[in-house]
């Protein structure tokens, strides 16, 4: 297995998660223009480019902050935000390993 393999497809299936629970059951146009962004992390993550790991990680704090603020003041979805919140953390975690792990610097 190439190195990072585990990471990289731990990243990816949080991020499908994240989709399908944003686009399921029935999209919204507000739903769906916050879910474009994950899936083009998904797409270019299936052969990812050199940096990937951190462009990923870097998207991922502005979707845990407003689903754990969602969290805190929608009790009716607490379960769907509490869902993209964790999935958020899982996959800003496995994409800093893949980067780590491939030796990819994200300082040059």
């Amino acid at each position: 297995m190439p190195s990072g393999f585990q990471s990289r497809a731990s990243a990816l299936v949080s991020l499908l998660i994240m989709i399908a629970a944003l686009l399921l059951p029935v999209p919204t146009p507000w739903s769906g223009t916050v879910a474009v962004p994950l899936i083009i992390l998904f797409a270019t993550g299936c052969k990812p480019p050199r940096k990937w790991g951190g462009w990923v990680a870097a998207a991922m704090v502005p979707y845990f902050c407003i689903a754990l603020g969602e969290v805190i003041a929608n009790p009716e979805e607490r379960l769907m935000a509490g869902l993209l919140a964790v999935c958020a953390t899982i996959t800003f975690f496995a994409a800093l390993d893949f980067n780590r792990r491939t030796g990819v610097s994200l300082r040059s």
